[in-house]
């Protein structure tokens, strides 16, 4: 499901791993700069109820807290990106 439509997903107070993955910026706004960004898959999807991009929320009952799944969610979006981008670089050579 896509945190716009999960309930489950609205408690985004900061957690040890938030604090670090964001920097002390708050998480919503860093959840919000990656959900304008493309779809990254694993992390992101379209919502067609709400007509936008928005980070899955299928793996939140497995971390202690909203915020620490986002962390995680965070941290692997910026891990695919990086890949990406060094695939990118390779083919422009």
């Amino acid at each position: 499901m896509p945190r716009c439509c999960d309930a489950a997903a609205a408690d985004l107070s900061p957690c040890y791993a938030s604090v670090l993955v964001t920097d002390g910026q708050p998480l919503v706004e860093a959840l919000d700069a990656m959900e304008d960004g493309p779809i990254c898959p694993c992390v992101t999807g379209w919502c067609g109820r709400c007509r936008r991009v928005s980070a899955f929320t299928v793996g939140l009952g497995q971390f202690p807290s909203a915020s620490a799944y986002f962390a995680h969610a965070l941290t692997l979006q910026r891990r695919v990106e990086g890949t990406l981008q060094a695939v990118r670089r390779e083919r422009c050579r």
